[in-house]
């Protein structure tokens, strides 16, 4: 079973909703989930970090990103230090919008392709400079309001620019590459997904709203994020609705309807293909009701 870290327990109350937290001496900890994006930094130790997609064993400089939906855990631990980065998506259309405009970036906080988690592993200056940023990040609930948001915003931008730049921890798949510049466009069409997933987009709509021929825009889109449109569309919907799973009882055609695929036997078809499972044995898995932030 899967324990569900929710975001009211996580993020700041008040301001962007980004934060960073040392965990240090991690001991075993279980498969599970949030409710927002984690990006992990190991700074010392080892352990076995266990995904969906694979189970391998970490020490200094591994980075892991986590979208909304998916699990993970860590096994066999010896005196790891972790640093965690917390994002709600929201920051991905407000203060961190910026992300979208640079390839790296933007390969780093999207959607991977089924089957994937985005890994990167970081190595001299950069990983000290990343780490020293992070422990000087405000805590979540500052009593100083805008100064220390700024502050977290400020040292959380560089961390997220030197992981951003780092190399690949594995070498990926062929086409999964991002272009060498992120047409404005592009960016544009993943801030039209990203901040409404429930919408019936379909191929022209989004070629009508960014001034694309339907032909041009799959192929940048494609360069850019290693997804047709309607696939990165999927899987943020496919997200989503895991999250929901784990997390509630609601009926699953309820909860498919709520992102935008009303009808449960192509749900069953698109998440399946995204986590492959479908939802019933999904929730079946790793379906728990959210327990508190040890």
């Amino acid at each position: 079973m899967i324990t569900r870290y929710r975001r009211r327990e996580t993020l700041p109350a008040a301001g962007p909703a980004i934060a960073a937290e040392l965990m240090d001496g991690l001991g075993e900890v279980g498969p599970h989930s949030h409710e927002f994006i984690e990006i992990v930094v190991v700074e010392s130790g080892r352990a076995d970090h266990e995904t969906r997609s694979s189970r391998r064993s970490v020490r200094r400089g591994y980075c892991a990103v986590l979208r909304p939906g998916e699990w993970h855990s860590w096994r066999e631990c010896q005196d790891l230090r972790v640093w965690n980065i917390y994002l709600g998506t929201e920051v991905l259309q407000s203060a961190l919008s910026w992300l979208r405009d640079t390839p790296e970036c933007s390969s780093l906080i999207s959607p991977p392709a089924p089957g994937r988690v985005t890994e990167r592993a970081l190595a001299g200056p950069a990983l000290t400079s990343v780490i020293d940023w992070l422990a000087a990040v405000p805590p979540r609930h500052p009593s100083d309001g805008i100064s220390s948001s700024a502050q977290r915003v400020g040292l959380l931008t560089a961390a997220l620019g030197e992981i951003a730049a780092a190399p690949e921890l594995d070498e990926p798949a062929a086409g999964l590459r991002p272009a060498p510049h992120l047409p404005t466009s592009i960016a544009s069409t993943l801030r039209l997904l990203e901040h409404d997933v429930a919408h019936p987009w379909t191929l022209g709509e989004l070629a009508d709203r960014t001034h694309l021929s339907p032909s041009h825009l799959s192929r940048l889109f494609s360069q850019a994020t290693g997804m047709a449109p309607i696939a990165y569309l999927a899987r943020l919907r496919a997200e989503h609705v895991a999250a929901d799973l784990i997390n509630g009882d609601d009926p699953i055609a309820e909860i498919g309807g709520r992102y935008g695929w009303p009808d449960p036997n192509y749900l069953s078809r698109r998440f399946r293909h995204v986590f492959g499972v479908s939802p019933r044995a999904y929730r079946r898995r790793y379906g728990q009701a959210a327990s508190p932030r040890p």
